[in-house]
């Protein structure tokens, strides 16, 4: 499914595109020829260009289309023949970009791998998120790993096929939409005999917009504070790593304070390296 997914991210965009150039040739211009019509026009040559090429733009089409939309901005000012085509290619130039968005969201219900854990972990306590949204397309499972809870969630970022910066992106959806304390809410209520109702529980952000070197692999990481009615009851690391490939693989860690106890719960390991280090190793 993963690579189903990456296909249909990086295809249908151009698809799309490709469907609104054969369009404006078999409507207006039928008497020329596709591969003049195609040339005649270099925005037609240089959006194709990029259809094919976005897997090397960081955040892919999110970066793409502003900065391309600044470029034909700074050209339609610098060059004469720019600003003389603009007012009769303006229709097919947006329909081109309309065409792209709607692309951008099609993909996004691209299937996902299934989410690893580390062997030691042992198997998860859920395989299955039954409330997980449609759009993008995800893959939760859940573990019990002595007093911790580790969530690994696969996540499609729509519109992006490179690694790089997709950790941050999704990390920062978590941190702005709210997603996280709903996460937080379906991990907690897994769990068998805590005596707190999930809906109790809210988050409270620490750290945010960071990195840290997990044995040669730098990771985005966020961490929070779990709390009821203002009380710290637990400590939250979530790290997100980007793959090549438009899907992002997150692990959130959850330890509980320990009663009487001096230390906070990642205070021995404030990255929580002890999870993602083997973590890293078992889906490398």
């Amino acid at each position: 499914m993963a690579v189903g997914g990456a296909l249909a991210a990086w295809l249908i965009p151009w698809l799309c595109v490709l469907g609104i150039i054969g369009i404006e040739w078999k409507w207006k211009y039928p008497q020329i020829h596709i591969a003049d019509f195609f040339r005649a026009d270099s925005f037609n040559q240089g959006i194709c260009l990029l259809c094919i090429g976005i897997l090397l733009v960081p955040l892919g089409w999110w970066v793409a289309i502003p900065a391309g939309a600044i470029g034909m901005g700074i050209r339609a000012v610098a060059s004469e023949d720019s600003r003389l085509m603009w007012p009769t290619r303006w229709q097919a130039r947006s329909a081109m970009v309309v065409a792209i968005v709607a692309g951008v969201m099609i993909s996004g219900f691209g299937g996902v791998s299934t989410p690893i854990g580390a062997a030691e972990w042992g198997a998860p306590l859920v395989t299955e998120n039954p409330d997980a949204p449609g759009w993008p397309a995800s893959e939760q499972h859940i573990w019990n790993e002595g007093t911790a809870i580790l969530v690994v969630n696969h996540v499609r970022l729509p519109g992006t096929l490179s690694a790089i910066g997709s950790g941050s992106m999704v990390l920062w959806h978590l941190e702005s939409s709210g997603t996280d304390e709903a996460r937080l809410k379906q991990a907690m209520g897994e769990l068998d005999g805590i005596g707190l109702n999930a809906d109790w529980f809210t988050l409270e952000t620490t750290a945010y917009g960071q990195s840290y070197d997990y044995s040669g692999d730098t990771l985005p990481y966020t961490l929070k504070r779990v709390e009821i009615s203002g009380t710290k009851i637990a400590e939250m690391v979530t790290v997100a790593m980007g793959t090549w490939g438009g899907e992002v693989h997150l692990l959130t860690i959850i330890k509980p304070n320990i009663p009487g106890s001096e230390f906070l719960p990642f205070e021995s390991d404030p990255y929580a390296s002890q999870y993602v280090e083997p973590w890293l190793k078992a889906t490398a």
